[in-house]
């Protein structure tokens, strides 16, 4: 049986009170795309599910999305996350999910701490704990929208950031050829690409963003940087000869990650030319490393940071959700891929 739809209720003073005070609480199960290896779901479908839990914290106090966007001319736009994983979650897991209101009256964002349990033998497990800031975002071409109450207009924005553009000496190409690599990108060298990264221990990718990582018919969204972190990770491993599918076929290593955490800076438009660097920064007693993801756009000839963000990441090799996975250690050639050994000259 499914549960009945219930409708949005309407937005009251004593809902607007109870949405900056009131922890609320709803169970989600994660999504069935997340399934990507085994049953376990990767980092970018936990937070679809948190962004899920936020959107109903949002929604019970009558301010869907929907309502925001028609009637107040506002988009709801994550902008940053912080997020730690404790446990594995599973495609039919109950997550429970606890969204605390933590905005102070200093903040220009809407501020939210999130703890996600999933139950275990053992009882109720903690799975995810994170903070999200969400934006509410000015909607030019919606016509006739009323203004919000006074409690949400400080939080309301022209755009998602503007960061000061740099200077750059590269002049971009138009080397992504849509027709046959289907609108992917390139890794191809790229004078842009070349100058940002420099000496360090990074890769870059160039990629045109299609509509569908966007909304409000207008920007790129948090959850579309979320994916442009799992692409480049899997382009960064399989450049330094340590693919996902290579080290699941040879070794059963399953890719686990930790911790993550992303800001958006700026605002990436439809079919903007994102580069994105991925840096390795950190690696952890041989056992995890941490990485460094930076977006950016050329915009008027100067060089926009639009994003940053870090992740954490390691393989295990259990698969049982009900025990703790044991995360497996770097031998020579991963840390050789990792730091950089194995690329020529080094």
């Amino acid at each position: 049986m499914t549960s009945p739809v219930t409708t949005t209720p309407a937005l009251t003073e004593q809902s607007l009170n109870d949405f900056f005070d009131v922890t609320s609480n709803v169970t989600l199960r994660p999504s069935y795309e997340g399934g990507n290896i085994s049953t376990t779901i990767g980092f970018k479908c936990v937070h679809y599910l948190i962004e899920a839990a936020v959107l109903e914290h949002f929604r019970s106090a009558g301010l869907g999305a929907t309502d925001l966007y028609v009637d107040y001319g506002v988009g709801f736009d994550v902008v940053s996350v912080n997020t730690r994983l404790h446990t594995v979650l599973t495609l039919d897991d109950a997550v429970a999910v606890e969204v605390k209101p933590v905005t102070k009256e200093t903040d220009s964002r809407l501020r939210f701490k999130i703890t996600a349990y999933v139950p275990r033998e053992e009882g109720q497990r903690k799975a995810v704990t994170t903070t999200f800031e969400v934006a509410l975002r000015a909607i030019d071409h919606v016509e006739g929208a009323k203004p919000l109450p006074e409690k949400l207009s400080r939080f309301v924005v022209p755009r998602l950031g503007r960061a000061t553009p740099r200077e750059i000496t590269a002049v971009p190409v138009d080397n992504i050829d849509l027709a046959s690599q289907r609108g992917i990108g390139t890794r191809a060298a790229d004078p842009v690409l070349t100058e940002i990264i420099g000496g360090d221990n990074a890769f870059g990718w160039k990629w045109r963003v299609p509509y569908f990582y966007c909304h409000f018919t207008s920007h790129m969204q948090m959850s579309g940087f979320l994916r442009q972190m799992e692409e480049v990770l899997h382009l960064f491993v399989a450049d330094r000869g340590i693919a996902i599918h290579r080290l699941l076929e040879e070794r059963s290593w399953i890719p686990v990650v930790t911790k993550c955490d992303v800001e958006i800076t700026d605002e990436v438009r439809i079919e903007d030319e994102l580069y994105t660097v991925f840096t390795i920064e950190d690696i952890f007693k041989s056992v995890l490393f941490t990485a460094r993801m930076d977006c950016y756009v050329v915009r008027d000839g100067g060089l926009v940071q639009v994003s940053t963000g870090h992740i954490t990441h390691g393989y295990v090799t259990k698969e049982s959700p009900e025990k703790d996975w044991s995360l497996c250690t770097f031998d020579e050639e991963v840390m050789a891929a990792l730091s950089g050994k194995n690329l020529a000259g080094n």
